[in-house]
């Protein structure tokens, strides 16, 4: 159901679609987020505005709940206008712009016709079970349609599954909607078809790990099994002819079809997560166990589903990357003729040459969850990176022509406010890399802060506030449906104050970042000579060209990956036979971070300027900066 992406096929449709058909269960799909794209388009409304406007509600308002709001309507719940009222007036506190408001007003109108339409769709193949996956916003559309065919065939069996479905919030939700019969609340691979199988039989299902059922009034909730029961090489091939089929008679084709990405897996659970849970990440709520697809099976897949779909575009759904595939699949691809893209998110305290072979290999776009450029923050968040390394980050994908998602979270119990002034005094000498969004911390289902708040400074005060516009409840008995929460500082600090500098700077990076994409100036360059460096700076309306001589350039040269005085002072006098003191390089070091030409953090300095030149030949990384915290080892 909505809000999917429209632009992507449904991973989960399809590795179930793939699934049950493997057990010769006769199956069919639904990607009724394309349909409801289609059923608004047919309203008369301008296509580009409808377009954007769902991808507004997917991408961009599901924290408010704007999505599942639209849908909470009959059959599943009557009109109630002093809460609607309520919540037009929660969404102008939270600032949501007016014509989205009115947009969200206007369209609720029409999904009474919309579930009427899905619900004769699916009715007329005469199914036995209906199943729902849900993420994110996608409860209460599935809810609501879900509702519609229990009133119209009561005989029929709804299951739910998906991420708004594990530990609790499934058991939760089985509970509170009479008219759903089952919930997965976890992997399908081990669970599904038995379950399927045995409703065809007219059986009881009996014994599936992590299974909630309903048996007339009465529910039972199956814990989780202590082993996965699958490999993920046994994990099948998602099928996406559904998706592809629907699209190819889509009125909105031609504006949905140059935006399509294939969504891939090559993996579950974090490895990182594993050793140091971050304090923020409610992921993985079923399972931290890391797991990934052998090379051979990840990389055949790829191609069959580049080749099947004619698709070259692809969206990795892992948590992060499995570090064993730069030995053993990024040099495949990127010795291959295809030309594949792909996303992925990665951890940031990565070495360049690991990014160069991501880069060769057709990763074109990450998320490497830098979340900050405060060591003192990212200690708390147990990211084990360190400001610099994700500044040099930023500065290698610019230098590799790599796009970088990411954000600046805020709000992180007892972080150090002035750490918020040091960040937004540092950006002017930023702004030729890729910038983030500022974004305040959420408190979310299965994190460090959610079960255990008060070790960290917090104090949970309920569910997130839309939860009660949506569910019409009251906060305490919605807290166990609830994927967001509300939470307060211990000390009673307030965020939004002491940030306001960075938030003032982090507005200005972006719009530089914007006039540089759309032809302005922005850059900082370096070309490397004998002798010398020649460094051309963009950032601002008054360019500069500077020459270093001697040993300046060499210094700078020589934190071109991050280096502390002594380093720097070991190494010109290893390779370049260059004998200065450490207190010399300091000095250096210290006026070449004064014009913002290098990155400074304690006794650390990275040089800012991005090559020219993408060198593959003699990289080093002497020099570097000594690391406490875990770093990549290959």
């Amino acid at each position: 159901m909505p809000w999917h992406s429209v632009s992507m096929p449904s991973i989960q449709l399809g590795i179930n679609q793939a699934l049950l058909s493997a057990h010769q269960i006769g199956v069919s799909s639904r990607s009724f987020y394309l349909e409801w794209l289609k059923f608004l388009s047919l309203r008369g409304a301008d296509p580009e505005a409808v377009f954007a406007g769902v991808q507004q509600v997917s991408d961009t308002y599901h924290g408010v709940g704007v999505g599942e709001w639209i849908f909470a309507v009959p059959p599943l719940y009557r009109r109630d206008a002093r809460l609607d009222d309520a919540y037009h007036q929660f969404l102008v506190r939270k600032q949501i712009p007016a014509a989205v408001i009115d947009s969200a007003f206007a369209v609720r109108e029409l999904v009474p016709e919309f579930l009427q339409q899905c619900a004769a769709d699916i009715l007329a193949d005469s199914p036995s079970i209906v199943g729902f996956t849900t993420m994110f916003s996608q409860n209460l559309p599935s809810l609501s349609l879900a509702k519609t065919l229990k009133q119209q065939r009561p005989d029929l069996k709804i299951v739910f599954g998906g991420a708004n479905c594990q530990g609790e919030m499934g058991v939760s939700l089985l509970r509170r909607f009479e008219f759903v019969d089952a919930v997965v609340r976890g992997e399908s691979e081990g669970v599904l078809p038995e379950l399927m199988k045995s409703w065809l039989a007219g059986a009881m299902p009996r014994d599936l790990p992590g299974v909630c059922l309903r048996n007339e009034d009465r529910v039972t909730v199956n814990d989780f099994a202590a082993n996965a029961p699958f490999t993920m090489d046994q994990a099948p091939q998602p099928d996406y002819d559904e998706y592809f089929q629907r699209l190819q008679t889509h009125p909105m084709r031609s504006m949905i079809d140059q935006r399509v990405q294939l969504p891939i897996e090559s993996s579950r659970g974090c490895w990182w997560g594993e050793k140091s849970h971050c304090t923020f990440c409610g992921l993985n709520g079923a399972t931290m166990t890391f797991r990934a697809k052998s090379a051979d099976r990840f990389y055949d897949e790829l191609l069959e589903l580049s080749r099947r779909y004619r698709r070259l575009k692809f969206f990795s759904v892992d948590n992060i990357l499995d570090m064993q595939y730069h030995r053993h699949l990024l040099p495949r691809l990127a010795e291959s003729q295809d030309d594949i893209q792909l996303f992925f998110e990665v951890k940031a305290n990565i070495r360049k040459t690991q990014l160069r072979l991501m880069r060769d290999a057709g990763i074109r776009v990450i998320q490497p969850g830098i979340e900050s450029f405060s060591t003192p923050i990212l200690k708390l968040m147990r990211k084990g990176t360190t400001g610099l390394q994700n500044i040099r980050l930023l500065k290698y994908c610019a230098e590799l022509g790599i796009d970088v998602v990411w954000n600046v979270i805020f709000g992180f119990p007892n972080e150090p406010m002035t750490e918020y002034d040091a960040m937004a005094r540092s950006i002017p000498s930023l702004v030729h890399l890729q910038p983030p969004r500022l974004v305040q911390l959420v408190i979310d289902r299965y994190s460090p802060y959610h079960t255990d708040p008060a070790a960290h400074g917090l104090n949970i005060t309920g569910p997130a506030e839309f939860y009660s516009y949506i569910y019409r409840d009251s906060p305490e008995n919605l807290m166990d449906v609830a994927y967001h929460f509300e939470a307060v500082h211990q000390d009673g600090r307030d965020p939004g104050r002491y940030t306001r500098t960075l938030q003032a700077a982090i507005t200005h990076w972006n719009q530089h970042w914007d006039q540089r994409v759309s032809g302005g100036a922005g850059s900082l360059t370096y070309q490397s000579g004998p002798g010398f460096v020649r460094i051309d700076d963009q950032r601002s309306t008054s360019p500069t060209d500077t020459i270093l001589e001697g040993t300046e350039a060499a210094v700078y040269r020589a934190i071109e990956h991050g280096g502390s005085a002594e380093s720097v002072s070991r190494k010109l006098l290893e390779h370049d036979d260059l004998s200065v003191t450490t207190a010399q390089v300091r000095e250096i070091l210290d006026r070449l971070q004064a014009t913002g030409l290098a990155y400074g953090e304690g006794d650390r300095f990275l040089s800012l300027a991005t090559s020219l030149f993408d060198k593959k030949e003699g990289e080093s990384t002497a020099g570097c900066e000594t690391q406490t915290l875990p770093v990549y080892v290959e």
